[in-house]
């Protein structure tokens, strides 16, 4: 059946449009993680001051965002859904904490998101703990 092909490579198409198109949405719609891997990263220390010198190792910027999406969008956007997409962030990092971290709220159609409200929190993803050798 010739039809069959066509219908592949259609089907083919779509799911990689899908799979791209994921990749610009806020993390509330996709974590990439897992329920356990998600239950760790809300475990993770959130320090608004810098750790003391000697007690951290720095791994890097990370980011968490809570964005109302559409005007008529039910998500509640706060400062604690970006605190835990900041800990999913930290997490996917290899970090076991996140410190001096900021919030900021942006207003209707103010975040170069382009969500119509928001709140980004932003922080220094950290290793507190030796990191085991295998």
């Amino acid at each position: 059946m010739p039809g069959r092909g066509l219908a592949r490579w259609v089907l083919l198409a779509v799911v990689g449009v899908a799979l791209i198109g994921c990749k610009e949405l806020p993390t509330r719609f996709v974590s990439g993680l897992s329920a356990e891997e998600r239950a760790l990263a809300a475990q993770i220390p959130v320090h608004r001051e810098a750790l003391p010198r000697g007690s951290h190792l720095i791994v890097g910027r990370a980011e968490g965002l809570s964005c109302q999406i559409t005007h008529d969008d039910p998500y509640r956007v706060s400062e604690d859904n970006a605190i835990e997409e900041l800990k999913r962030a930290t997490f996917r990092a290899g970090a076991d904490a996140v410190m001096e971290v900021t919030c900021e709220h942006f207003g209707r159609h103010q975040d170069p998101r382009r969500c119509v409200r928001s709140v980004v929190c932003r922080g220094m993803a950290v290793q507190t703990k030796p990191v085991k050798e295998n």
